[in-house]
C-alpha cells in the first residue's frame, strides 16, 4: 500500500451541525481529549497506514489549522516530495460540497504519482488500519470501496450519513439517505477507496452537470455500474453530530477499555507538541478521575473532567464533568457542572454554571463570564 495510495482529508466536513465550535475553526481543528485535535486521528490513522501523501481540504477559518498542523513532522509527513500538503480555495472561491472540492484541487490530485485516493473527513474518532481497507479492495477487484461501521439510527432523526445496503459478499447494492426504521444500519463513515482516475471521472462528470452532491450524484449511480464495496470499521467508532455527542465522546475517554483502544501504542495517535512544565496542584486541592494535561495549576476540586494545556482552577473553584480547553481560566470560588468551556476563556470569580448531562452549556472561545 506504500506509495500508492493518496490521502485527502476534508477539514470543514459537517461544520453546519457543528457550529458552536466551528465558529472560529475548522472542524478538523477541534480540540479532543484534552490533548488532541478532531483531524490527529484520521491523520495518524493515515500516517499509520504508511499513506506518505495526504492533503488537507480547507476552505475557511483554517489559521489555527495551518497553525496546528506544521510542515507535518509530528505525523511523519515533513518529506521533499511526498507529505503534508495544504490545499486551500483557489481564486478566492469557497467550495462548499466534496464534488466542488475535489474539482478545485483537481491539479493536486492528477499530478500525485499514486494511483489510488483514499478520500476521509476530519471528524472521526476511531483507530484505524487503513491498509487493511486496501488489502480488501484489491482482493474484491472493487471499483469504490466505502468504510462503514453499525449503529443503531432513530427513524424520527435523519442520519448526516449515508446508509449501506450489502449483500453477503458485502457489495453495496444500495446507498440510502435516511433510515426508515428504527433498528442498526451500516453507516458510512466517509472514508472512500477508489482509484484516482475513476475519482477524477466522476466527479468531473458531475460537475460538468451542476451536479455537486457527493453522495446523490457520485456514489449512488455508481452503485449500478461499478463494483462497489463496503469495508466495516469494528471497534470504536464515533462522528461528532453536535455538541452534545462531541461531550459525550469526550466522556468516553474515562472507559478505559475505549481509552486503550483508541490510543493503542502499536498504532499511536500523533499530534503537535506543545512544550510546557508539569501541572501543579495547591495543598488544598483535589483531582479525582480527571484527565489533565500540562502546563495547568490546579488550586480547587477537579471531578471526572477532562482540562487542556495551561488551564487555571482557582481556590476552593469546583469543577465537576465539564470540558475545559486550552489556556481557560476558572477563578477562585467557581462552581462548573455539566459545561464546555472553549479556549482562552475567563470565570470570573464566585461564578456558578450548571449544565446537565442531556443538555451541557458551552462558553464561547475568548468570553469572559
Amino acid at each position: 500500500m506504500a506509495g500508492n495510495v493518496l490521502g485527502l482529508i476534508f477539514a470543514n466536513s459537517n461544520e453546519s451541525i457543528l457550529p458552536e465550535l466551528t465558529a472560529y475553526r475548522t472542524c478538523g481543528s477541534v480540540p479532543f481529549g484534552g490533548k488532541f485535535r478532531l483531524i490527529d486521528f484520521t491523520l495518524s490513522n493515515m500516517s499509520n497506514s504508511e499513506i506518505n501523501n495526504v492533503g488537507i481540504i480547507i476552505k475557511s477559518n483554517f489559521t489555527s489549522l495551518m497553525d496546528h498542523l506544521g510542515s507535518g513532522s509530528a505525523w511523519d509527513l515533513a518529506h521533499r516530495r511526498t507529505g503534508l500538503k495544504i490545499l486551500p480555495p483557489y481564486g478566492g472561491h469557497t467550495f462548499n460540497t466534496l464534488v466542488e472540492s475535489i474539482n478545485n484541487v483537481h491539479g493536486y490530485i492528477e499530478e500525485s504519482p499514486e494511483k489510488y485516493v483514499l478520500v476521509a473527513p476530519a471528524d472521526i474518532i476511531q483507530n484505524i488500519d487503513y491498509s487493511k481497507i486496501f488489502e480488501e479492495h484489491i482482493n474484491n477487484k472493487a471499483d469504490i470501496t466505502l468504510v462503514y461501521t453499525k449503529k443503531v439510527i432513530n427513524v424520527l432523526k435523519s442520519s448526516f450519513r449515508s446508509l449501506l445496503e450489502l449483500n453477503e459478499s458485502k457489495r453495496v447494492t444500495k446507498i440510502m439517505s435516511m433510515p426508515i426504521e428504527e433498528k442498526e444500519y451500516n453507516v458510512t463513515t466517509g472514508a472512500v477507496l477508489v482509484k484516482k482516475d475513476l475519482l477524477m471521472n466522476l466527479v468531473k462528470t458531475a460537475g460538468a452537470e451542476n451536479k455537486n452532491d457527493f453522495v446523490r450524484d457520485v456514489l449512488q449511480p455508481a452503485v449500478n455500474k461499478y463494483n462497489v464495496y463496503g469495508y466495516e470499521a469494528k471497534g470504536y467508532c464515533e462522528f461528532i453530530t453536535s455538541l452534545k455527542a462531541y461531550y459525550d465522546h469526550n466522556m468516553d475517554l474515562f472507559d478505559k477499555g475505549i481509552r486503550d483502544e483508541l490510543f493503542n501504542p502499536e498504532r499511536p495517535i500523533y499530534t503537535k507538541i506543545r512544550d510546557d512544565s508539569p501541572s501543579k496542584y495547591g495543598l488544598n486541592s483535589s483531582v479525582v478521575g480527571s484527565l489533565i494535561a500540562q502546563g495547568c495549576v490546579i488550586e480547587g476540586e477537579v471531578e471526572n473532567s477532562i482540562i487542556s494545556k495551561g488551564v487555571y482552577i482557582g481556590k476552593n473553584a469546583k469543577v465537576s464533568n465539564c470540558i475545559i480547553m486550552q489556556d481557560s481560566i476558572v477563578n477562585d470560588n467557581c462552581t462548573l457542572s455539566h459545561v464546555v468551556v472553549d479556549k482562552d476563556v475567563v470565570i470570573s470569580e464566585n461564578t456558578n454554571i450548571h449544565g446537565t448531562d442531556t443538555y451541557p452549556m458551552y462558553i464561547a472561545k475568548r468570553s469572559v463570564v
